[in-house]
């Protein structure tokens, strides 16, 4: 599969995601990791994290900016979208996806969490949801350098095959 149809497939997901299309464009043995969660290790884990997420933003969806890559390695840049109350939040995200029989094996997320968070303080309605998906407990991530030198294959410029 060309980087070009897997972009396509990542659009077609986040025009209407759900936890079961994940497999669409993630591979069985995915590694995922982002800020202020635990790395993923496969489809279950993803599933599970993502589940957490929309309970906490039903209405998520992504809107793809721009892309670069190959058949290999995927960047593609984007925004989140969800409404909470009446306010539309709105975040820039980075993805970069390794990719292996036409779905990400490895996906590596960058973004700032940091313009989330005003918008939940200034909404009680939201505090719940939010502790609940576990994005509220950023210290239980169990995040560790050595997740990401296993990610990247020991270095930060290493791209596992």
């Amino acid at each position: 599969m060309s980087a070009e149809q897997f972009v396509a497939n990542f659009i077609d997901f986040w025009d209407r995601p759900s936890v079961d299309r994940i497999p669409e464009i993630l591979h069985p043995d995915v590694v995922l990791t982002q800020p202020m969660s635990p790395p993923m290790h496969g489809i279950a884990a993803a599933q599970r994290e993502f589940a957490q997420i929309w309970r906490f933003l039903p209405d998520l969806r992504a809107h793809v900016d721009r892309w670069r890559g190959d058949d290999n390695v995927v960047f593609i840049e984007f925004r989140l979208l969800a409404h909470v109350g009446r306010h539309r939040i709105e975040w820039p995200n980075v993805d970069r996806m390794i990719l292996r029989d036409g779905k990400a094996i490895q996906r590596m997320n960058y973004f700032d969490p940091l313009p989330v968070l005003p918008i939940v303080l200034k909404h009680p309605s939201l505090w719940r949801r939010w502790w609940v998906s576990g994005a509220a407990r950023p210290w239980r991530t169990g995040h560790r350098i050595d997740d990401y030198r296993t990610i990247t294959g020991g270095g930060p410029t290493t791209v596992l095959d």
